[in-house]
């Protein structure tokens, strides 16, 4: 008798498991308020092509940090996945391969898929021939979340051939070069918001109604041009503001966040530039301190003579992992608060000291380190071409003696009183407008390496040549390259 009472007690608990397994509820959790994502949804639907049941698709998802990738991915996975006979949502794949590695997440996805928690694999091989071989009993759904290096998707979705015909696999990444190593053809870049867009989501996360009072309506415009769009700024700037009751506390925090990056925004976009090899860091700091809406050939052309060699596939895998673009017709760009990180990064070199940074890009501090005479040999690179203001130098000539290892000196709106009495000899490029015309180089002044100069001086007659090897620049109007050496 309780032979089969027990034989009883372990069938209605089979039954009560499969039937689990058959109505738990699939969808994810998602913001309650979603915009922008209609028509986006739409293009990775297409994508992945549900009622093509014969075939496998994988579609890539991909865009910079904090754009919406994620709750995109999470919007087309609710939308599709009672079509599938399992599901399976790998959060964060980067974060919990770093904390548990490759084979907690193949277990993850084989308890999910199959609801089974016996199974247990010991080793990424034996991860891989399981799923191979259990995979292809289903047509499945899966969502892979963050993934960043080539090895997860190899050790999880493997090739088509793994799963049940019908299946589909979505993967969101801020990397293109591991969707394309890993032969995933359909792709979606997820678009920034509009601005009405922005500005809906933004009042919704501030005042949580459909209204701006006018009273705040220009400190709102203010954020919201903060945020350049960003999802991720929006969520962040907007939850912030939403305790600060008057215009004068908006305007203080306002004030904070143009001076120093919101950390939450800043170490989310950093991601990507740890992700980065030192030369490609360097690279990448490089155009988000200085390059921003130049045209590339130019970019590429100084990046050479700076550092010795071409800069091409640096600057591709920059673009490959969502930190720069390149518009039309042949701008490099990126987005504001990606520019606003990569200067953050520099400035925390030496918070107070900018003489102490490897680039200087700001009148103000470069004025202030040539006046001061604090300039080290840490500084690489010396451009600004952009200020609201002429800014005059009043200062000794002395201040480039401790540069020795500045490269690139590149000034337009910083002038100074009276012309430098030395100029580092490890300079490559020398662009310097308004060179005094009473005033000569320096007479110790010999840069063997001296790939590009331009100079405009504020005579009208050549001088004698003295860089003959210096390529002139063409970047700007025309000006002499003949220079005076006393």
């Amino acid at each position: 008798m309780e032979d089969r009472h027990g034989s009883e007690y372990m069938f209605i608990n089979k039954i009560v498991r499969d039937v689990s397994r058959v109505i738990q509820p699939f969808s994810l959790s998602i913001p309650d308020y979603i915009v922008g994502l209609e028509d986006q949804i739409q293009d990775v639907l297409r994508l992945l092509n549900v009622g093509s049941v014969d075939k496998v698709y994988m579609v890539g998802i991909h865009g910079t940090g904090g754009i919406g990738k994620t709750t995109l991915s999470l919007a087309v996975y609710n939308s599709i996945v009672d079509q599938f006979d399992g599901s399976c949502y790998l959060e964060d794949v980067r974060g919990n391969k770093e904390k548990h590695g490759l084979i907690h997440l193949q277990n993850i996805l084989l308890s999910k898929i199959f609801g089974e928690n016996k199974i247990a694999v010991t080793s990424v091989n034996e991860g891989i021939k399981e799923l191979r071989v259990r995979l292809k009993q289903k047509k499945v759904l899966l969502l892979l979340d963050n993934v960043d290096k080539l090895d997860q998707l190899r050790a999880i979705v493997g090739e088509p051939e793994w799963f049940g015909n019908g299946s589909r696999v979505i993967i969101t990444t801020r990397d293109t070069q591991v969707l394309k190593s890993h032969g995933v053809e359909k792709t979606h870049e997820v678009k920034l918001l509009l601005r009405d867009e922005a500005y809906d989501f933004l009042r919704w996360k501030t005042f949580g109604t459909n209204e701006v009072s006018p009273s705040f309506e220009d400190v709102f415009n203010r954020a919201l041009n903060y945020t350049s769009r960003l999802p991720l700024a929006i969520e962040i700037i907007g939850s912030h503001l939403f305790s600060k009751k008057t215009t004068e506390q908006w305007i203080s925090a306002l004030d904070r966040y143009e001076k120093i990056p919101k950390q939450e925004i800043f170490e989310i976009l950093k991601v990507s530039f740890d992700d980065l090899v030192q030369e490609e860091k360097d690279v990448f700091l490089d155009i988000a301190c200085f390059f921003k809406g130049e045209q590339l050939e130019d970019v590429e052309i100084i990046l050479h003579a700076h550092y010795g060699d071409e800069k091409k596939d640096h600057i591709n895998v920059l673009i490959e992992k969502s930190l720069i673009k390149i518009s039309q017709p042949n701008f490099l760009t990126l987005h504001d608060l990606i520019e606003d990180m990569g200067k953050e990064i520099v400035r925390l070199e030496s918070p107070d000291q900018p003489g102490e940074r490897s680039r200087l890009w700001s009148a103000k501090d470069i004025a202030e380190v040539l006046e001061e005479n604090t300039g080290t040999s840490k500084i690489g690179m010396m451009m600004c071409s952009d200020s609201d203001e002429d800014i005059v130098v009043n200062w000794d000539g002395e201040a480039f003696k401790n540069m020795t290892k500045l490269r690139t000196l590149f000034i337009q709106s910083v002038y100074f009183s009276e012309s430098p009495k030395h100029l580092p000899n490890s300079l490559r490029v020398l662009r310097l407008w308004e060179y005094p015309s009473e005033e000569c180089l320096p007479v110790d002044f010999y840069p063997r390496q001296l790939t590009l100069c331009k100079l405009n001086f504020t005579f009208n007659r050549p001088q004698e040549v003295f860089f003959k090897k210096a390529s002139v620049m063409n970047l700007y109007p025309p000006s002499y390259i003949y220079i005076r050496k006393c």
